[in-house]
């Protein structure tokens, strides 16, 4: 299939407008959206979610609207996004990397590989399904780029709290050279997208760690976006400044919508998958009823799954110590759990989320028998639970890695924290639970994680009586809306979408007709610069086709480009709100307009 070469047509019925969604098998990206999109279907949009073939994400998406779509013509079950371009690397151009930033290369390569593989197909699968909007995980460059190719309107959502909250990351990364190490990695990608598809997606920016676009909607509250490091100290930050820009809409959470407990393989040795992975809401229902205070821990999937036998510690700022891996970092945190349960005593429950692996409890023995010998008796082991379930109906205090959707579900449930950061953003919002009140935490876990330390945390911030749970309501308030928010700010895309509309020239090439409020009109070519000179235009309503907005003299730009065809440097530009699409009268020939519900717009020249 050919590169396109045309901005899309849109095919607009009664059903109303498609937005696209491109997402990353990662529960912490997938799970906050699937409230916009419930918002948005009950707008009357339709929404194409393109995600990689995991079943539990594909699953959720499904409930809560969208209509999935894969990043590959047959869709094949084995597709992994992530090793897009790590077999078969553009060796040619990329430097010699050693073992030690093998993690580096890897996710420097494969987000632009898989645009290379999957661009041609997800672009015309966007014109086909009729795309009014992309909004797309800034993981993932192919929204960006589909978005550009076909000359939409197209939104990053940002499901943590900014990249200032990896300043400790990025500015090592910074420091040690790798920052622009891993643009020389991106560079023969971005070139070898740019030849293929006729777009620059920027690879050279130092913050291309991220695919940032001209609108990044950030899904929590202006308070909660971490603050980049001042002017002049960090490259990085001070590229982000001039380059973007950033938008709090608010938290996605809702008890309503889909979401996923765990997307990895339902996989179990015998003993964990004895502990289970629903809701014990009889045991939990009797425990509230003995009046005692329920504990609920959790670690985050990046340490039970993603780097359960891989260095945390590379990606923590230097919160966790070098080859500290996820198996580590959760067995000294359990045994100092498990530890303070039997020091609190029957006033206090613990329900201890251990994840899937099949050696998350072997430092307790070898056998099942020997596991639950040395579990305290106010502790219950599950594998994963439901946790918006888990915070809303039972939590008095949320035991937590404090990853960005575990804070915000536990900030919207009421429930304070215990933060045990490990690393990326964790941290940072580690900082926050202490500052705004939230909670405690434990910076550098390795060294200040105690059984002595972690009972008393536990019964300050349990404590009826503190300030922990009246600030964590004030967050609550601050935080509420997001979904109907964003879902609002998405239709004012569409909005200024259909405010616009595309003329082909001599039939060769194609201008852009903007129709702004105030009545005035200008046309350029996609790509081009500058506009077309903006002119005055002039309002009539007839009364057999309804309001049109007429544009007396547009000049197009001397740079349009225009084929083999030869461009008039005037024309005379009309444009219609009601009635019409594409269709020829009087031997003149329409352009035809899109994201515009029923009939549309005309222009013509």
């Amino acid at each position: 299939m050919a590169p396109m070469s045309q901005p899309m047509d849109q095919q607009i019925t009664a059903e109303g407008p498609t937005i696209a969604i491109f997402n990353v098998a990662m529960i912490g990206h997938v799970n906050p959206t699937f409230a916009l999109v419930q918002e948005l279907c009950k707008r009357g949009c339709k929404v194409s979610y393109f995600l990689p073939p995991v079943a539990p994400i594909r699953a959720a998406a499904i409930e809560s609207g969208a209509v999935v779509e894969g990043y590959l013509p047959e869709d094949p079950s084995d597709f992994v996004m992530e090793k897009c371009g790590i077999d078969e690397p553009l060796c040619h151009a990329v430097p010699e990397i050693v073992e030690d930033d093998r993690a580096e290369y890897e996710r420097a390569v494969w987000p632009l590989a898989q645009a290379l593989l999957c661009g041609e197909y997800v672009i015309e699968r966007c014109r086909q399904l009729g795309v009014s909007v992309v909004l797309y995980d800034p993981f993932l460059p192919i929204g960006l780029l589909a978005g550009t190719k076909l000359g939409i309107q197209c939104a990053s959502l940002v499901t943590y709290p900014g990249m200032g909250s990896l300043s400790g990351l990025m500015s090592t990364l910074e420091a040690e050279g790798r920052l622009e190490r891993a643009g020389a990695i991106r560079k023969p990608y971005g070139k070898a997208i740019q030849d293929k598809f006729g777009v620059d997606l920027r690879c050279n920016l130092l913050t291309r760690r991220q695919f940032y676009t001209k609108t990044n909607f950030v899904t929590t509250c202006e308070d909660l976006i971490a603050e980049l490091p001042a002017s002049g100290e960090q490259k990085w930050a001070d590229e982000l400044r001039t380059e973007f820009s950033f938008s709090a809409v608010g938290c996605l959470v809702s008890s309503s919508a889909p979401h996923v407990i765990t997307a990895r393989s339902d996989s179990f040795i015998p003993r964990v998958k004895s502990f289970g992975h629903s809701l014990p809401v009889a045991e939990l229902s009797d425990q509230l009823a003995k009046g005692r205070k329920i504990i609920y821990a959790a670690l985050g999937t990046m340490a039970l799954s993603d780097r359960w036998s891989i260095d945390l510690g590379r990606i923590s700022g230097y919160n966790l110590p070098h080859g500290t891996t996820g198996k580590a970092f959760c067995q000294h945190v359990w045994k100092a759990l498990l530890a303070a349960m039997e020091e609190l005593g029957d006033e206090f429950f613990c329900l201890l989320s251990v994840g899937k692996q099949p050696d998350a409890l072997d430092f307790l023995g070898s056998s099942e028998a020997a596991i639950f010998e040395l579990v305290p008796s106010n502790v219950l082991i599950r594998g994963f639970v439901p946790q918006v379930d888990m915070l809303n109906n039972y939590t008095s205090a949320f035991i937590s890695h404090v990853g960005f959707n575990s804070l915000q579900e536990s900030l919207m449930a009421g429930v304070p924290l215990v933060a045990i950061p490990q690393a990326v953003d964790q941290p940072a919002n580690a900082c926050k639970v202490e500052q705004r009140g939230w909670g405690q935490a434990f910076f550098k876990p390795m060294e200040t994680v105690s059984s002595t330390a972690l009972a008393e945390s536990l019964r300050q911030v349990c404590d009826e009586n503190s300030m922990y749970r009246q600030q964590v309501q004030c967050a609550r308030s601050e935080l509420a809306g997001g979904a109907p928010r964003l879902a609002e700010r998405s239709s004012a895309m569409i909005r200024k979408e259909r405010s616009e509309c595309f003329i082909p020239s001599c039939g060769a090439a194609m201008q852009r007709a903007q129709f702004a409020d105030g009545g005035r009109a200008r046309v350029a070519c996609p790509g081009s610069a500058p506009w077309g000179q903006v002119v005055t235009t002039q309002w009539a309503l007839p009364a057999h086709a309804g309001p049109y907005i007429q544009a007396e003299q547009v000049i197009l730009p001397e740079r349009c480009a225009v084929g083999q065809g030869s461009c008039r440097p005037t024309a005379i530009l009309a444009g219609k709100l009601a009635g019409g699409g594409r269709r020829a009268s009087s031997g003149r020939t329409y352009g035809s307009c899109h994201g515009i519900p029923g009939p549309g717009p005309e222009a013509l020249l």
